[in-house]
C-alpha cells in the first residue's frame, strides 16, 4: 500500500521524527519499525519529550501534518510552517495483516484503540490529534520510495484542496538522489 511519511533529514539522510530519531532510514530496504526506549511510567522517549506508546512506523494517506511542524509566534496553538529539515518521502506499507480489528478489542473510546506492539507485517489506523488531517497508518513495516518535493507534496494533495504547511525556506536535499 502506498502510504506517506514524514522525516527530518540532515546531510542528505532521512532520521524519524522523534522516536529513535538518531537511527538513519535508507531508501528502498524493507524497514521493520523498531519500539522506543520507554520510560518507567510507560511512555516512549523522544525528541519532544515523553509521548504516548504506540509502536510503529507512523505513517500517513495523504502527505499532510498540520499538526506537526514549527511555530512562527510560539504563542501559537498550531504549527504555522515545515520546516527545512522535515520532508515528506513516499513509502510501501506492508499490508498483509490487518491489524484494525486487534487495536478495535483494545477498549470502547477511540483513544484507547491501539497497540502496545508494533503490528508486524500490517497496519492499523489511529488518529493521535484532533487537529491532524485523517488518521496515521501506524504500520510494522515500510519502504521508503523516494523523498518528495513540497510541489510533488501540492499537487498529491491538490485534489481535496488541502495542503501541507507552508515551508520554511528551501529544502536541503535533492530530489534526484537515490542514496539518501
Amino acid at each position: 500500500m502506498r502510504a506517506y511519511k514524514l522525516f527530518r533529514i540532515k546531510d542528505n539522510v532521512l532520521y524519524p521524527l522523534y522516536v529513535n530519531a538518531n537511527i538513519p532510514t535508507p531508501l528502498g530496504k524493507w524497514l521493520t519499525a523498531i519500539p522506543g526506549e520507554r520510560t518507567e511510567d510507560g511512555k516512549v522517549k523522544s525528541r519532544l519529550g515523553k509521548l504516548s506508546y504506540r509502536p510503529g512506523w507512523h505513517c500517513s494517506a495523504r502527505p499532510i501534518a498540520l499538526h506537526i511542524g514549527a511555530k512562527a509566534n510560539p504563542k501559537d496553538k498550531l504549527p504555522s510552517f515545515r520546516p527545512v529539515d522535515q520532508v515528506w518521502a513516499e513509502v510501501e506499507v506492508m499490508d498483509e495483516v490487518d491489524w484494525q480489528p486487534e487495536a478495535d478489542k483494545q477498549g470502547k473510546s477511540p483513544r484507547d484503540k491501539q497497540l502496545k506492539f508494533v503490528p508486524k507485517r500490517g497496519f492499523y489506523e489511529y488518529k493521535t490529534n484532533p487537529n491532524m488531517y485523517g488518521k496515521w497508518i501506524i504500520a510494522g513495516d515500510i519502504k521508503v520510495i523516494r523523498v518528495l518535493s513540497d510541489a510533488e507534496v501540492t499537487e498529491i494533495n491538490s485534489d481535496i484542496e488541502e495542503d501541507d504547511l507552508p515551508r520554511e525556506g528551501t529544502v536541503n536535499y535533492s530530489p534526484n538522489r537515490r542514496d539518501i
